[in-house]
């Protein structure tokens, strides 16, 4: 492995690392963090590669987050980035939850965590909404992106399932916005559009959520 490599390995470690141990809320609000962190911040991807790794790994079963950090690590680092990303991303779920279920087999019960998870919900969806915000600008570029994907979102958050809301809009975009332009093909704006429109599905979903486990308690 040369020096290069090993650079980009070290980061790829800590960065998933840190977002392993504090990504509270969820795949939505964890993929929030990651495009904050290695497009905005450390510009190890361009927004639209990001946006078409969350359109790939929608299209497959499987947790959005954990693929993404799997994708991501194999952008930046190769097959060991792929390796240390994933096993960085999810290693630190597994001691936590080993922690707490040691602590349960010890004393029979847990920590009291309901207030912290309630002071958790309103930040976590503070993340998500600034993400598609930054998302929705560079994938709905035009009035017949932004209508698709907001019918599509409507769809998902009154229970259309994920994957026909793929092929739904997918259909759409190639339908409505042709075959014919070269300089950027429907595929990837749909790859755009998809991307933004589950992410909002995802908003939605999350807030309706919130609100309702808050209004029981």
């Amino acid at each position: 492995m040369n020096y290069q490599n090993l650079n980009r390995l070290i980061p790829l470690a800590k960065l998933f690392g840190k977002l392993g141990t504090i990504g509270f809320g969820g795949p939505a609000a964890h993929i929030a963090m990651m495009e904050d962190e290695v497009v905005k911040r450390r510009q190890w991807l361009t927004q639209e590669h990001f946006l078409d790794l969350i359109g790939a790994t929608n299209l497959i079963p499987g947790p959005n987050s954990t693929e993404m950090a799997i994708h991501v690590g194999y952008s930046y680092g190769g097959l060991p980035g792929l390796i240390i990303a994933g096993v960085c991303f999810i290693l630190p779920a597994v001691l936590i939850t080993a922690a707490f279920a040691w602590i349960y087999v010890q004393f029979g019960t847990l920590p009291e965590v309901t207030p912290l998870i309630y002071g958790i919900k309103p930040a976590v969806l503070a993340v998500i909404f600034a993400a598609v915000w930054r998302l929705g600008k560079k994938a709905l570029k035009n009035r017949k992106l932004l209508v698709i994907g907001l019918g599509v979102a409507i769809l998902l958050v009154f229970g259309l399932n994920e994957v026909i809301g793929l092929l739904l809009g997918g259909s759409l975009g190639m339908i409505w916005l042709g075959t014919t332009n070269q300089d950027n093909p429907p595929s990837k704006k749909t790859i755009a559009l998809l991307t933004t429109t589950l992410t909002t599905g995802s908003v939605l979903k999350a807030s309706a959520t919130t609100t309702a486990t808050v209004a029981t308690v």
